[in-house]
């Protein structure tokens, strides 16, 4: 009996090791944080595999126990339906190994490449694609994660914080192998920053321009760390350049962003420029230095940072720098390469941090440079006064006191286009066959250019002619008279409908100069469907177009009596006036003197002033 019991102590303490060494599932505890210092632990034993949920913008990060690096697995295969990303960091934080893909879009991190150098305590961290952990200098731990060690910019940083935001994923399980529960530690924090902060330091964002330059102190010195915080940000910066030999700027190994760097001189005029470090065959960090010569003299200067996309332009809207080559160290060489910097074309909608390292380099107070001269006509904000607007009620109207409607000419348009943007202007067409209007060279951007009566009726429309800007002119035949029109301007895909919604131009084809094709071909444009990112500056050329009086579409081209309003009273005016005479009510610019009805008083207008503008 004695021993029929002992045996049963034996078999019930065997029964219980083995299920105290079956593997367990971790259940994910509200939300795991996504830093080491803040990552959940995961309680003792051997465990099976971790099971949570990743919200918008979330990362996922468990202490777990490797306890043979050969052994190990952490696999989210036939665990989660949604793009997952594995990475694994060791007890200091430092990152050992990542995965974004196995095969199709889940993730699998492995020995296979002897990256884990041991057993011990490690973190596993779980995200959707894209978003990647940044080291202490907000540079990339990883260039690439295919089951491979630390192989970006900061390889060898403890993580620090992670790119990008992402859509709520939902939720995963990671298998594993190899892996036993951990209580999480706490890491030492990444080192103090001793240079130029442009929040802590600067106060805030620092502008884009040079008047809006953030001043700085002689922190500057041991380098400059800001954010690249909304879509189109530029951060400008005064500097103090002592020897032109000794200065460098470089975003290498400093952050994750495909970033540029410009230097302007003390008056705002382009000095040097680089967009992709030239001492490598990869990467999208910049660099800049002496070695072109550029500068020439010890000063003051603005050091500008941006990403790739955003361009410096001068006072006409021109760039200042050519966008290519990427990889060189470059003087101004643009079509505006004399002038100072007046704005930023292009867009951009990538945000970040950034750390920008400096050699020869010490504090300086922004300054005031001297603006840009008055720009020639036309300029939606120096003559037009703020934003042109969209439809034919709002459109910005090309007139000037000292321009006689339908006889100065205008050559050419300047603005700029925000999100969702449309610029109208009204123009004065004399000849439809001279009449030529342009964004080719002149905009940093896919544009869109259209033509409408003053009705709204749909003239001409043109989007691609040269790469992906566009040309309007009368090749095929669209605009049959002269006359008060209206030109308008878009980024691609943000279309032109009437009140029925319906496209008065079909989509395609892109190239080709068309009159209106669409199923609300014949109707006046009540809107525009589609949405766009800011496009930035742009600048219409154009030939055989005219300033309007300030009465726009309702004034006709200056002489009174010019009732289809092509900048002279003639024969047309005359066949407008004879051809509705007798009209009571609404008769349209027939009813020369707006009595509501087409009769001799009118009629003697047109006689009277005949012959006018000719």
């Amino acid at each position: 009996m004695v021993m029929r019991y002992k045996a049963l102590l034996a078999f019930t303490a065997a029964c219980a090791l083995f299920a105290g060494a079956q593997a367990q599932t971790w259940y994910e505890q509200g939300d795991a944080g996504d830093l080491p210092e803040t990552a959940q632990s995961t309680g003792s034993g051997a465990l099976s595999d971790i099971q949570g949920t990743l919200d918008t913008n979330d990362v996922d990060m468990y202490a777990i126990y490797i306890t043979d690096p050969a052994s190990f697995s952490a696999s989210t295969v036939g665990g989660a339906t949604w793009d997952t990303q594995l990475f694994l960091f060791d007890a200091d934080g430092r990152g050992i190994v990542a995965e974004d893909d196995t095969g199709g879009l889940q993730s699998t991190i492995n020995n296979a490449n002897n990256c884990i150098p041991g057993p011990g305590v490690y973190y596993l961290a779980i995200t959707r694609y894209n978003k990647d952990p940044l080291g202490c200098n907000d540079g990339g731990l990883w260039s690439s994660n295919d089951n491979n060690c630390p192989n970006g910019p900061e390889s060898t940083s403890r993580v620090a914080s992670w790119t990008t935001s992402t859509t709520a994923a939902g939720t995963y399980t990671i298998f594993l192998t190899g892996v036993a529960g951990a209580n999480a530690g706490d890491p030492a924090d990444c080192p103090a920053f001793e240079g130029w902060d442009e929040t802590a330091n600067g106060g805030g964002d620092a502008g884009d321009l040079p008047e809006t330059a953030q001043s700085t102190s002689n922190l500057v010195a041991n380098g400059i760390r800001g954010a690249i915080d909304s879509a189109n940000d530029v951060d400008v910066y005064a500097i103090y350049i002592s020897d032109p030999a000794n200065f460098s700027a470089t975003t290498v190994g400093g952050t994750s962003l495909d970033t540029a760097l410009w230097l302007f001189d003390a008056n705002g005029k382009g000095v040097v420029f680089n967009e992709d470090d030239p001492d490598a065959t990869t990467g999208f960090q910049s660099r800049i230095d002496n070695r072109a010569f550029c500068i020439t003299q010890p000063g003051v200067y603005y050091l500008a940072i941006s990403l790739f996309g955003r361009r410096a332009a001068g006072c006409d809207g021109g760039l200042i720098w050519q966008a290519s080559p990427y990889r060189s160290v470059r003087c101004p060489d643009g079509p505006e390469s004399t002038s100072r910097v007046a704005g930023w074309s292009g867009s951009t909608s990538a945000t970040g941090r950034y750390r920008i390292f400096l050699t020869g380099v010490s504090g300086a107070s922004a300054g005031d440079p001297a603006d840009c001269p008055p720009p020639a006509p036309w300029d939606e904000s120096y003559h037009g006064g703020g934003d042109a607007g969209d439809l034919p009620g709002t459109a910005q109207i090309v007139t000037l006191p000292d321009q006689t409607p339908c006889q100065s000419p205008v050559n050419r348009i300047r603005g700029d286009l925000e999100a969702d943007g449309v610029d109208m202007y009204v123009i004065c067409i004399t000849d439809p066959a001279s009449f030529v209007a342009s964004t080719v060279g002149s905009a940093g951007f896919d544009t869109q250019l259209w033509l409408f009566n003053c009705d709204g009726t749909g003239v001409a429309f043109n989007d691609d002619s040269t790469g992906t800007q566009s040309t309007l002119d009368n090749s095929s035949g669209c605009i049959t008279q002269s006359g008060t029109y209206l030109l308008a301007i878009s980024r691609y895909n943000r279309d032109a409908v009437d009140a029925n919604g319906s496209l008065i131009w079909n989509n395609s084809p892109f190239t080709g100069v068309r009159c209106p094709d669409g199923p609300g071909a014949t109707n006046p444009i009540a809107g525009w469907t589609g949405t766009t990112s800011a496009g930035g500056t742009y600048q219409i050329q154009l030939q055989g177009a005219y300033f309007v009086s300030a009465q726009g579409c309702e004034g006709g081209g200056g002489c009174e009596g010019d009732v289809n309003n092509d900048g002279r009273v003639d024969d047309a005016d005359l066949l407008e006036v004879l051809f509705n005479f007798g009209c009571f009510g609404f008769c349209g610019p027939s009813d020369v003197n707006e009595d509501g009805i087409v009769d001799d008083a009118d009629l003697l207008i047109v006689l009277f002033n005949f012959g006018c503008g000719a």
